[in-house]
C-alpha cells in the first residue's frame, strides 16, 4: 500500500512480512507489511499508521493532542480530505498524519517520492489555520533509528517549500518515531525537526 518508491528497502534477499489477503478485487493475494533494515524493522503498509494514530488520539497518548476529546477519522473540509479533525469546547484542530520510512544516516526524510496531493494538503492546512482553527502535520517515522526529522528537498522540492511556509503561517508539526516488531507497533519518541537543511539521500546498489 505504500505509494513511495522504497528503494533503499526493497533490496534483492531482504527480509520482509507479508499478510495474507485474498479478495476477488485485488492483484495478489498478499500485502507487503514489514521489511527489514539492518537491525530494524519497518513497517510500510501505510493504511497501519493511521488506525495507530486514531487510537493514540482516541487514548490521549500523545501530549500535543490529548485537550481534545472528540476525534472524526477522514473528515473533507472544502476540496481536501484529511485525516483526522479534533475537538474541545475552545477550538478545533485539523490533522494529517505522514507516514515516513526513509531514514538515512539517522534522519528520517518525507516524501520518499513526489506527492503533489501532500503539498495540497499544507497549503490547505495554511488556509484552515487562517480561517481561525488549528492544524497540524504528525510524521509518523514507521521504524525506531531516526534521531531527526527534516522534508526531502532532493526528492520533492515543492513539498518541502510549502511545509516551510505552512509552518511560517501556524500550521504545528509533530514527529514521532515508532517500535516495529513482527508482533506490533507502540509509540517511539518525540524527535526534533529541520525545515531548511538539505540532507543527503541513501546511495541505490
Amino acid at each position: 500500500p505504500d505509494p513511495g518508491r522504497l528503494k533503499e528497502l526493497l533490496i534483492p534477499n531482504a527480509r520482509v512480512m507479508v499478510r495474507h489477503n485474498p479478495g476477488p478485487q485485488r492483484k495478489t493475494d498478499w500485502t507487503l507489511t514489514l521489511v527489514r533494515k539492518d537491525s530494524v524493522w519497518v513497517c510500510v503498509n501505510t493504511t497501519i499508521p493511521n488506525t495507530f494514530v486514531g487510537k493514540l488520539l482516541l487514548n490521549q497518548h500523545l501530549p500535543e493532542f490529548e485537550e481534545f476529546t472528540e476525534v472524526k477519522a477522514e473528515v473533507t473540509h472544502g476540496n481536501s480530505r484529511f485525516d483526522f479533525r479534533m475537538k474541545n469546547h475552545r477550538s478545533s484542530y485539523w490533522l494529517e498524519v505522514k507516514s515516513v520510512s526513509l531514514v538515512h544516516q539517522k534522519v528520517g526524510l518525507f516524501p520518499d517520492a513526489p506527492t503533489t496531493r501532500g503539498t495540497r494538503h499544507l497549503k490547505h492546512l495554511s488556509l484552515i489555520k487562517k480561517e481561525g482553527s488549528r492544524a497540524g502535520v504528525l510524521f509518523m517515522v514507521q521504524r525506531s533509528d531516526a534521531e531527526k526529522f527534516a522534508p526531502n528537498w532532493i526528492t520533492d522540492p515543492d513539498f518541502s517549500e510549502a511545509l516551510v511556509k505552512a509552518v511560517a503561517t501556524g500550521v504545528e508539526i509533530a514527529v514521532y518515531t515508532s517500535e516495529v516488531t513482527p508482533g506490533g507497533i507502540s509509540l517511539g519518541r518525540k524527535i526534533p525537526y529541520d525545515l531548511d537543511t538539505e540532507y543527503p539521500l541513501p546511495e541505490m546498489e
